[in-house]
């Protein structure tokens, strides 16, 4: 009786000493099998989420001793329904150039010819030539100035193109303007391009129909994984190539933000609200953006553009 007891006392120490040792070997592999003693504060090193104190998350450093640093790890930034822009315009007349000097004195002059009080007729011309603006030659196309044509003969004179297709400018308007019954070039949206025999002569989701490049999107997943490079994108309904997402931190750097986190698990814009959110954002710490003309203004407007928000990750 003795003797079975101590072996089954033996028995139990023996199966302890081991489940010991298998707790203790997995501890190394497991973030949640170990807790530190302190855990990191917000700029300090970790290996991973788990060492970092509560509301912060562990991002890579990059570095090939790998590791990382403590940052905030939810963004907490409300998304908008707008978007930042740079505008030039709000309608065809705000594309006229500035009138130059001396138009006011050209102007009184036609207008005391006219009247027969003398003047100059050469002033009426000038005046006409230089400062008047015409806006059936100009447009505002979402907040940009484009030129617009007549005939053909305006597009060659401005160096824009030699045809004049639907009030723009163009390279061509039909095959026949692209080198003629000799050439192989279509004319596909007023430029001249070479017959495709595959989608892989056409760039980007492009597809060849009929042996022309036309627009497109992602038809298989495989396609968004070769053209964000992440294993985890998919192709979308829309064609559009998603990256899912899980943490703020896969959709940028909480010092580096661009105003892009995690909503619905894909990276999107949480867009602006005021111009000088926009401002901020696009110029320097002083709110200066540098290189605008005086017709091009920041603003914070609807958002025009609703399917480029998911911003496929890098």
């Amino acid at each position: 009786m003795n003797l079975k007891a101590a072996w089954i006392a033996s028995t139990v120490v023996v199966v302890g000493a081991l489940a010991a040792s298998f707790n203790s070997g997995c501890g190394d592999d497991d973030p949640t099998a170990a807790v530190p003693s302190r855990l990191a504060r917000k700029g300090e090193a970790c290996q991973t989420t788990n060492d970092c104190a509560a509301s912060l998350a562990c991002m890579p450093s990059g570095s090939p001793s790998g590791g990382g640093v403590c940052v905030v790890g939810v963004f907490n930034v409300t998304q908008t329904g707008k978007e930042c822009a740079i505008t030039e315009c709000q309608q065809a007349s705000d594309c006229c150039d500035t009138p130059p000097a001396g138009c006011e004195s050209l102007k009184q002059s036609c207008d005391a010819f006219q009247a027969g009080r003398g003047g100059s007729p050469a002033a009426c011309e000038q005046y006409e030539a230089l400062c008047v603006c015409d806006a059936s030659s100009r447009d505002c196309e979402s907040g940009r100035c484009v030129v617009k044509c007549t005939s053909d003969s305006s597009c060659a004179a401005g160096g824009n193109g030699s045809k004049c297709l639907g009030g723009k400018c163009a390279e061509c308007a039909s095959d026949g303007d692209c080198g003629g019954s000799g050439s192989d070039l279509s004319c596909i949206s007023g430029k001249c391009q070479p017959p495709c025999q595959g989608d892989g002569d056409c760039p980007g989701f492009e597809r060849c129909l009929q042996n022309k490049c036309v627009e497109g999107g992602c038809q298989t997943t495989r396609e968004c994984i070769a053209a964000t490079r992440n294993v985890e994108a998919t192709c979308g309904t829309d064609g559009k190539c998603i990256v899912p997402c899980q943490t703020d931190l896969e959709c940028g750097n909480p010092k580096g933000y661009s105003f892009y986190s995690c909503v619905g698990g894909q990276c999107l814009y949480m867009g602006c609200e005021s111009d000088k959110d926009c401002r901020l954002l696009l110029g320097d710490s002083s709110g200066t953006s540098g290189g605008l003309t005086s017709k091009q203004h920041v603003v914070c407007r609807d958002k025009q553009t609703p399917n480029a928000t998911t911003r496929p990750a890098q």
